[in-house]
C-alpha cells in the first residue's frame, strides 16, 4: 500500500485527481486543507488544518509516501519542505506555474506576460524545491480549463515552453502516471501543455 497526502484538497485539480486515486485499491488517501473535514469523499482520511502551521503539516504528513501539493506559494513550499524533513517524507509533486524561468516562447509569451504581469513568475516554490534534497516534481502548468482530454506534452526544464492550454484532467493523468511510476519525473521541473496547443497566441477559451 502507498499512502498519498493531498495538500489543498479542496481545489479544482483534486476534484479530478481524488476519484482516480480512490479507484485504486493499493493507495491510501489523506486529504488536508482548511475545510478538509467537509469534503464529500469516502474512504479517505480528512485533516482540517493550515498549511502555514508546522504542527498541522507534520500531523498530516506522518507515514505518508507521496505528497501532492495543489498550489504554489514560496513561503508555504518552504514550510512543507521543513515538515517533510521532520517526517522523513521524500516524494512531492507540486502544482506550479509556467514562466518561472522566462521560458515561454512566442507568440504565446507576449500574451502570457501581459496576463501574469511580467515574463517571469515570482514568489514561487520551485527554487526551494530545486535546492532541497527531496524527490520533487514541479509541474509548470499552462493555462487550465475543464475538459475531457487527458493527453499532455511533458517538457523538461531547459526547453522552450510552447503550449497555451491544458485540461485539469490531463494534469491529474500526469500526477497518476507518477504515482503509478509509469513516469518517474524525480528532481524535475516539467512543463505541461496540451498537444496541438503549441504556437497559439493565447488559449482557445480567451
Amino acid at each position: 500500500m502507498k499512502n498519498i497526502l493531498i495538500i489543498g484538497a479542496g481545489g479544482q485539480i483534486p476534484k479530478v485527481l481524488i476519484p482516480k486515486i480512490l479507484e485504486q485499491n493499493d493507495l491510501n488517501l489523506t486529504l488536508f486543507g482548511r475545510s478538509a473535514a467537509n469534503l464529500p469523499y469516502k474512504n479517505s482520511v480528512k485533516i482540517s488544518g493550515d498549511a502555514n502551521n508546522q504542527s498541522d503539516l507534520v500531523k498530516a504528513m506522518k507515514n505518508q509516501d507521496l505528497i501532492y501539493m495543489n498550489f504554489d506559494d514560496k513561503i508555504i513550499t518552504e514550510a512543507v519542505i521543513e515538515a517533510m524533513h521532520k517526517t522523513a517524507v521524500k516524494r512531492i509533486i507540486q502544482a506550479g506555474v509556467l514562466s518561472v524561468y522566462g521560458e515561454v516562447a512566442e507568440p504565446f509569451a507576449s500574451w502570457n506576460s501581459q496576463m501574469m504581469g511580467g515574463p517571469i513568475a515570482k514568489n514561487r516554490g520551485v527554487e526551494a524545491l530545486e535546492q532541497s534534497d527531496l524527490d520533487y516534481t514541479y509541474m509548470r502548468m499552462t493555462w487550465l480549463y475543464d475538459g475531457e482530454r487527458d493527453d499532455y506534452v511533458a517538457s523538461p526544464k531547459g526547453e522552450p515552453f510552447l503550449g497555451a492550454q491544458i485540461t485539469r484532467r490531463a494534469i491529474a493523468h500526469f500526477v497518476m502516471d507518477n504515482i503509478n511510476r509509469k513516469r518517474n519525473d524525480l528532481k524535475s521541473s516539467i512543463g505541461l501543455w496540451e498537444p496541438g496547443s503549441e504556437n497559439k497566441p493565447k488559449p482557445d477559451f480567451y
